[in-house]
């Protein structure tokens, strides 16, 4: 049984690597338990494998001299067979949440992206659509990430030409949320624009508050305040903080000062420092007022 030991242990030490080139995610961006896993996966795979030719060879006219190394050679290339076909299998979604976990770690961070990167445009030369799911996948980590940049770019870098109508829906509602964060309010309406309006309610209910934040930033307090109308936010804490920045807009905008700090109050209170942080872009009338109540937070906190 030697010969299959030495292939147990060859084929779980070789597995790790396979699928770091498989997935695109470099070496070290493995996960320690990923790497054993696969190490040890691979090594029972074929011990298993091994173990079964093992009895099914002798029970032939093979001589036993020649039964182990026969078994260790069907043993581990039966296993490099399984394990090329199981590190092909989903490569790309399981590269992908690799490289979009380490996104969000900052040690890491540099090394995922350009992996994310690079998975980008292989996609982009070789599979469109493939480069649509990736993109749309990453999304949201991407901007988790505070990494808007890279997000929107992305985003712009897909083919319209090419999206379904679902797709194009999500693209360009997380355009017009990257665009918002750079304060090209243009921008992001020609991107609310691009998607085939009513929309899915679910979504429907995101374009609607970020056209009348649009509107809210401009001074257009009457149409922003009109264009909500009385849409239901109880049910939904995210879009509930929407509409909170909105009126805060729209309140300081009208020189009510005292309102849209009671808002702002009530937006940090429910969504944090980061509910604040998204008064500043794009900025608006309530901008200087989150800034403030941010900065005495930083203030108490040090």
């Amino acid at each position: 049984m030697v010969p299959t030991l030495v292939a147990a242990a060859l084929l779980g030490a070789i597995a790790p690597f396979a699928r770091s080139i498989a997935w695109g995610v470099p070496f070290g961006l493995l996960s320690i338990a990923t790497v054993l896993r696969s190490f040890i996966g691979s090594a029972l795979t074929v011990l298993v494998i091994g173990t079964v030719t093992f009895f099914a060879l002798r029970a032939t006219p093979m001589t036993p001299s020649e039964i182990p190394g026969t078994t260790g050679a069907i043993a581990g290339l039966i296993g490099l067979v399984l394990l090329l076909s199981s590190v092909r299998h989903m490569r790309h979604v399981r590269g992908l949440s690799i490289l979009c976990q380490r996104l969000q770690e900052a040690d890491a961070r540099d090394a995922a992206l350009r992996s994310l990167r690079r998975a980008f445009g292989r996609a982009r030369r070789n599979d469109p659509q493939l480069q649509i799911a990736l993109v749309l996948m990453a999304t949201g980590p991407l901007t988790q990430a505070g990494l808007w940049g890279e997000a929107r770019d992305a985003l712009r870098d897909l083919n319209d030409g090419l999206l379904t109508e679902p797709q194009s829906v999500l693209r360009n509602q997380a355009l017009a949320t990257c665009e918002l964060q750079f304060d090209d309010t243009k921008a992001a309406q020609r991107a609310i624009d691009r998607i085939a309006r009513p929309t899915e309610s679910s979504v429907e209910v995101w374009l609607v508050a970020m056209e009348a934040l649009i509107m809210a930033v401009a001074g257009e307090t009457e149409r922003a305040l009109s264009h909500l109308g009385t849409q239901g936010t109880s049910d939904n804490p995210s879009l509930k903080a929407s509409h909170r920045l909105v009126h805060a807009h729209i309140y300081a905008a009208r020189g009510d000062e005292d309102a849209a700090i009671q808002e702002l109050t009530a937006l940090q209170h429910e969504a944090g420092r980061a509910g604040l942080q998204r008064v500043t872009r794009p900025r608006g009338p309530a901008s200087p007022l989150a800034e403030q109540l941010l900065d005495e937070g930083s203030a108490q906190s040090g």
